[in-house]
């Protein structure tokens, strides 16, 4: 389903069955749709409400029943569920302009609800319900963070232009770990139950243990030239890419490590110009939104129907067996000419043994045969004097 917008959209986020998506626009705008219900090409919007910049990152709060949004004029926004009314507005939440927002899970340390980054590499934690709302704040990176994003162990990971993740434990409110330097900036950051994945903008999706986060365990071409700013986990080894330079969403089957090609294309598969610029998943895995500001356009996938199509692949699935060759400690210093050499004197020795072989058998043979006919003639001589004697 291809839904076409008036305003350019800058961002999106989806609860947790799909049934509804916020989206930011470029003229300030925060709309909240019903994607169950409207036409084929539009969602049913439920509110809308105007603020006075950009928006730079949304989200949603399904148990608290918010909404959340931050602006290019460093405003921190809280907005009612159902209504669309805004609750709190925070302004000058940092110093530079945000750029990532996530929500926190309720195991953070002193309720802490949301995180905040902006492009100076400043992380923020919040309690919105608390009158000093600002819990925690850490400057671990130098330049912009491109995505936040909580994995399983109550980590909160950032990603920065700078081609460094940082992890914050938010149990302990302490910063853990800040990975070694990566070959590109890092945009996006997926995290499962046994590692976490990481698009950089040379186009590897780089690959860490889980609660590991100081140096790299593995690196994956992903297929894409311009990046990879956008990674969701379809279901359980199963992850799929998205690319600013491509409008296409790649298969990428993990542990083992095996492109599977590519799921469909968001719009015309000849628009490839436009890249998709932001993809959301809903929590049980079933519905995927990406997003295209060029062509003002968000696309609906049902990712059931595609999931299932995909083999679940082990690792002799994923690698062609091949024979080992056997080699000594001393092979790699003999030249295979020398070795070439050797084979055939090898085997001309050989070829001399059996002709030395066949020859002596042919004269025990002709030896064999002399000696029978010479009893044969010593049989006559003897018969033959006999009949003389007679």
């Amino acid at each position: 389903m291809l839904v076409n917008l008036d305003v350019p959209p800058l961002c999106l986020k989806t609860n947790s069955d799909g049934s509804r998506l916020v989206v930011g626009f470029v003229d300030g705008t925060i709309r909240f749709y019903d994607t169950t219900k409207g036409s084929e090409d539009e969602f049913e919007e439920i509110w809308k409400f105007q603020t006075k910049t950009s928006i730079r990152g949304v989200d949603l709060d399904e148990m608290r029943g918010k909404v959340y949004a931050i602006t290019k004029n460093r405003a921190l926004c809280v907005f009612e569920w159902d209504t669309g009314r805004r609750i709190r507005c925070i302004l000058k939440c940092h110093d530079g302009i945000p750029s990532a927002i996530c929500t926190l899970p309720p195991t953070a340390l002193k309720s802490q609800q949301l995180a905040t980054a902006d492009e100076t590499g400043q992380v923020k934690t919040w309690n919105l319900d608390a009158e000093t709302p600002m819990i925690r704040e850490w400057r671990e990176q130098e330049e912009e963070i491109n995505d936040l994003k909580v994995d399983v162990k109550t980590n909160l990971l950032a990603t920065s232009s700078d081609g460094t993740m940082a992890a914050f434990d938010l149990r302990k409110a302490k910063v853990k770990v800040r990975s070694e330097l990566m070959h590109s900036e890092l945009f996006a950051v997926c995290g499962t139950n046994r590692s976490v994945y990481v698009g950089g903008e040379d186009g590897y999706v780089e690959v860490f243990n889980l609660n590991e986060y100081g140096n790299l365990l593995e690196r994956i071409e992903s297929g894409f030239e311009m990046g990879v700013n956008g990674i969701i986990e379809l279901r359980s080894g199963l992850l799929g890419l998205t690319s600013g330079g491509s409008n296409k969403m790649r298969l990428l089957n993990v542990m083992p490590s095996k492109r599977l090609g590519i799921a469909g294309c968001h719009g015309d598969e000849k628009d490839d110009d436009d890249g998709i610029d932001a993809v959301t998943i809903s929590t049980d895995k079933s519905t995927v939104f990406t997003m295209i500001s060029m062509n003002q356009t968000i696309k609906k996938w049902d990712m059931a129907a595609i999931v299932n199509e995909v083999p679940i692949l082990r690792a002799q699935d994923a690698k062609t067996k091949k024979k080992r060759k056997m080699e000594g400690f001393f092979d790699g210093m003999v030249d295979k000419k020398d070795e070439e050499d050797s084979d055939e004197d090898e085997g001309d020795s050989k070829k001399k043994r059996r002709l030395e072989d066949s020859d002596e058998e042919d004269s025990d043979e002709e030896d064999e045969d002399e000696e029978e006919e010479d009893e044969e003639e010593e049989d006559e001589d003897e018969e033959a004097e006999d009949e003389d004697s007679d």
